[in-house]
């Protein structure tokens, strides 16, 4: 009876895990489906209410990483844009995701192979929204860093890919303008981040993972208490060590979430800034 019993427990159990898991994937795609248009509303309400940034700007209606999309995301009240940097040949910032121009532009090639004139002849032809757009160009981290300071919106940066050599380079830039207390460095690279925590003890990171785990979190307490940045996809497994990395006192972040259900989930278990989409906050 008792074997019975125990039998019957992890069944129950297994089938809680089972529907967890379905809701988080499941009822999003519906969420997705009964909203109109391209945005969602956000939901969350409560004193642990997460703050949101655009991804790449408000890239579900602009060209990604565009002016245009940066601007956009200020106009719906959002608290930070992400946005990606590479840097040129000639050893200059510019704001694209990809490591070559071919996906967002009429031009071919890496971008470390393009000089800053050379990129800047380029146009921007793919996104949304490019059809409202001619002569659209890459921007540079300058160019970026300016509609920040001019709209008060707190920059969220992901250093892609680059020359070290440059790091440097690219926090005096951010201190140029006034932007070092308010900017959010993230990278998949720790690298980059140990470099940057070289030249500043105390700007913002976030280290970019699928998935959290206790090895991470020790790595970034070590480092200068780099918080973390994770995908939504793992958040199930990773729900004890976020747990352990909040009670370590590191700021932790999720992407891309486009969906209200997940946005709450994640808001109940401590998610500080949510990178999406689509969700208005």
């Amino acid at each position: 009876m008792k074997k019975c019993t125990k039998k019957i427990k992890k069944l129950l159990a297994a089938i809680i895990v089972i529907a967890a898991a379905a809701a988080v994937i499941i009822l999003p795609q519906i969420v997705t489906k009964t909203v109109s248009g391209s945005l969602a509303v956000s939901s969350h309400i409560g004193d642990n209410r997460p703050v949101y940034a655009a991804h790449r700007g408000l890239s579900s209606l602009y060209p990604q990483n565009t002016i245009p999309a940066f601007e956009a995301a200020k106009k719906e009240g959002f608290y930070a844009f992400e946005f990606d940097i590479h840097t040129t040949a000639d050893g200059k910032w510019v704001v694209i995701h990809n490591d070559t121009v071919d996906a967002m532009t009429d031009g071919k090639g890496e971008v470390e192979s393009f000089t800053l004139d050379e990129i800047k002849k380029l146009n921007i032809d793919a996104g949304n929204g490019i059809e409202n757009y001619s002569g659209l160009k890459i921007p540079t981290l300058e160019e970026t860093l300016d509609v920040c300071k001019e709209s008060d919106i707190i920059p969220i940066i992901e250093i892609k890919k680059c020359d070290i050599a440059y790091i440097p380079d690219f926090m005096n830039t951010l201190k140029e303008r006034g932007l070092t207390e308010k900017a959010v460095i993230i990278s998949f690279d720790f690298d980059y981040l140990k470099e940057v925590r070289k030249l500043d003890a105390d700007i913002k990171m976030m280290y970019l993972v699928n998935e959290v785990t206790k090895d991470t979190v020790d790595m970034c307490v070590e480092n200068g208490n780099i918080g973390i940045d994770f995908g939504k996809k793992k958040m199930l497994s990773g729900i004890g060590a976020v747990k352990y990395a909040k009670e370590m006192g590191l700021e932790i972040g999720a992407w891309t979430v486009d969906d209200t259900i997940t946005a709450d989930f994640l808001a109940a278990i401590g998610v500080n800034i949510i990178t999406t989409n689509r969700i208005i906050p």
